[in-house]
């Protein structure tokens, strides 16, 4: 039988279990709240529960949200909507925190529609995001549909729904045409103009109006921006004249160098894009990222190009469409490389080692290891065909011949015949030149040998001097064709040679 005393002493332990673990009452948040706002009518809204792990122990908390409101003399209602917090500890709860607090302005007037679609406009890539980048063909049309409502934040932060139709690149082969629908939020800066924008597209909400076939020449809206960049950047460049028409790499080369040598950044960089290859270019202004790189590489350090390098540096090494320059001191080098485009050479790449600040203060000023002017003229190139006669060029004068065939793996090799005695050979090109002899007055016996022969003043068994590329040498006459002599030289180890009878000097 339990006694009066023992069930008191239950009825007490659970009624005081049951206040231990109640929840805060509405006045206890509401005393919380007012020591933060202290003005403003308070209105509670739901409460819920919720936990969080750490490590092994668990945090259980109750939620209470809650909006403090009040009207200032314009009629404009500031609302405050925010959250509090009680963690429970050993069956109490004790105040935790407030939840992040958001403002809501109640009474201001809508912003005008039109002005916001222009400011939009005028900011696409703000607008758009990363949409920017991929959108194609005629600009987005935005709009804000007519039943949008208005969310200020504070006077000068408002967010709301606004609609853009526009045409995206959504793979290498396909555009997509729709309707995307934005939560936009924008801001005013301290002259009461709208400065910023902040935009995500919202999900589900994008209406696809059709599809069609994506090719190259559709441009995205931030290509386009782009390419008015560049050109804006390139007509801002000072004005140089346009580069002469190029023969060889080489003049290519040494005019860039002297350029860069000459001028200050600005200028020099105006030489470079004019002389450019066309696949340094993105598209039509536009520089590749590397080809950026290496121009922004080479002008933000022409200063220490200039001090390290000689007008005409002496040359490390070169080969067909490339040619390295030394520095002063031959320790570093830049290198140049170009390709044949249009009938003259155009730059490619140049390749430039920064120069550490020891290396400029020792070269600076200093003459170092400089070349002479090269010699940068090149041979006009003579294309020749079958059945051209050429004279052939050796030391001791030039003879007529024949080209009888082209080498078909070297361009600049034939088979000649010389007119004289019927012999033939291989030769490149550069050995011989166009001749204006007649080929039936090279024949044997003809009225020109006849010629030949009757002005000849020497004959067999003279002593004669030979012009050669080496001086005069002295030799004697063993046969005679009639017009040309055949010579036995006075100096052992020479082979016999034939000549022209102008090419002798009587001793």
């Amino acid at each position: 039988h339990i006694t009066m005393k023992k069930l008191l002493l239950s009825i007490t332990f659970i009624v005081f279990t049951l206040i231990s673990y109640a929840q805060p009452s509405d006045a206890t948040v509401i005393k919380q709240i007012r020591k933060n706002f202290r003005i403003g009518k308070i209105k509670l809204e739901n409460s819920f529960n919720n936990k969080r792990q750490e490590g092994l122990v668990w945090h259980y908390y109750y939620w209470k949200r809650f909006s403090v409101s009040e009207k200032d003399a314009q009629g404009i209602t500031t609302v405050i909507h925010s959250g509090v917090s009680y963690e429970k500890h050993n069956g109490s709860y004790t105040f935790d925190n407030y939840a992040v607090i958001t403002t809501e302005l109640l009474g201001m007037k809508d912003p005008n529609k039109d002005e916001l679609v222009k400011y939009f406009n005028a900011n696409l890539s703000e607008y758009l995001g990363g949409a920017y980048n991929d959108i194609v063909g005629e600009m987005p049309k935005i709009s804000i549909p007519a039943n949008t409502k208005f969310n200020w934040a504070s006077p000068d932060q408002v967010t709301f729904t606004s609609k853009a139709i526009y045409s995206r690149k959504i793979s290498d082969i396909q555009v997509e045409k729709a309707e995307h629908y934005y939560e936009t939020m924008i801001f005013k800066g301290k002259n009461g103009k709208w400065n910023r924008i902040l935009a995500d597209e919202i999900e589900g909400k994008k209406k696809v109006i059709g599809k069609k076939a994506y090719n190259s020449s559709m441009k995205t809206l931030q290509e386009i921006d782009d390419e008015k960049s560049a050109s804006a950047a390139i007509s801002s460049l000072p004005y140089v004249l346009d580069p002469p028409v190029f023969k060889s790499d080489k003049q290519l080369f040494y005019y860039i160098h002297e350029k860069l040598m000459a001028f200050a950044p600005q200028e020099a960089k105006a030489h470079l894009y004019k002389v450019l290859a066309k696949s340094s270019f993105e598209s039509g202004s536009i520089l590749k990222g590397y080809v950026q790189m290496w121009v922004d590489k080479i002008i933000n350090n022409l200063k220490p190009y200039q001090y390290t390098y000689c007008q005409y540096p002496k040359v490390k090494d070169e080969q067909e469409g490339a040619i390295s320059f030394y520095d002063k001191e031959m320790s570093k080098y830049v290198r140049y490389r170009g390709v044949e485009e249009n009938g003259t050479w155009k730059l490619q790449e140049i390749s430039y080692y920064v120069p550490s600040q020891d290396l400029i203060n020792r070269l600076a000023g200093k003459v170092g290891n400089c070349d002479k002017k090269p010699d940068l003229t090149v041979k006009e190139k003579v294309s020749y065909k079958i059945g051209d006669i050429v004279n052939i060029h050796y030391s001791n004068g030039d003879f007529a011949a024949e080209i009888k065939k082209r080498d078909t793996n070297f361009d600049n090799r034939y088979y000649i015949t010389f007119l004289a005695d019927g012999k033939s050979q291989w030769m490149n090109d550069d050995q011989f030149s166009p001749s204006s002899v007649k080929k039936e007055t090279h024949k044997m016996g003809t009225v020109q040998h006849k010629k030949e022969a009757k002005q000849a003043t020497f004959k067999i068994g003279d002593h004669v001097g030979v012009k050669t590329r080496s001086g005069v040498m002295n030799g004697k006459i063993i046969k005679s064709t009639g017009s040309k002599l055949l010579i036995k030289w006075d100096k052992a180890g020479y082979q016999d040679m034939w000549t022209s009878p102008t090419n002798l000097i009587k001793l």
